[in-house]
């Protein structure tokens, strides 16, 4: 008969999901500059990140302008205290909103292993030469309208539906 030799067994504890990670994706690009859009946006993200604080939900923001889109905070718990991050972010250039979208598209496909829903809160005038129709988002997108000028074009409003998003004007 053969020697059984006593081991200790550690089990791995399944990994827990978190239950809802929050992107916001902010519009940086040059047209945001017009009265004060990019700083009401700045706002409006503050006290989201506040409540998501409350929450201890899980956020990540990410910008796009200049042909540029950027992570500014990973996914992690809502910061106390975003507003000297919020006060590095510098707008102009132009808008790669499709690019941005298809990054955060990808970027939430490999989240899914982690959290178990994405919300997406988009801010941006709407402002862009790029189709953005047939984009598969997997999440619930909130697009917050930030145009701000004298004569409305209505663009995130277009925007939003063919993005599938509620829409709401700051």
């Amino acid at each position: 008969m053969t020697e059984f030799n006593e081991r200790k067994l550690h089990f791995l504890k399944p990994i827990k999901k978190h239950t809802e990670l929050i992107i916001v994706l902010l519009d940086t690009s040059a047209s945001t500059f017009a009265r004060n859009s990019l700083s009401n946006a700045k706002a409006v993200i503050k006290n989201l990140t506040e409540a998501a604080y409350l929450k201890r939900q899980s956020i990540c923001l990410m910008t796009f302008g200049n042909e540029r889109i950027e992570i500014i905070l990973h996914p992690q718990r809502a910061p106390k205290n975003i507003q000297p991050l919020l006060e590095s972010i510098a707008a102009g250039g132009g808008t790669p909103l499709r690019k941005a979208l298809i990054q955060v598209s990808e970027f939430i496909r490999k989240q899914a292993y982690e959290f178990e829903q994405c919300k997406l809160y988009l801010f941006t005038d709407g402002r862009s030469r790029e189709p953005i129709d047939s984009l598969p988002m997997s999440c619930d997108i909130m697009l917050v309208d930030t145009e701000n000028s004298a004569i409305k074009l209505g663009l995130g409003k277009e925007l939003a539906q063919c993005l599938n998003a509620q829409y709401v004007h700051l």
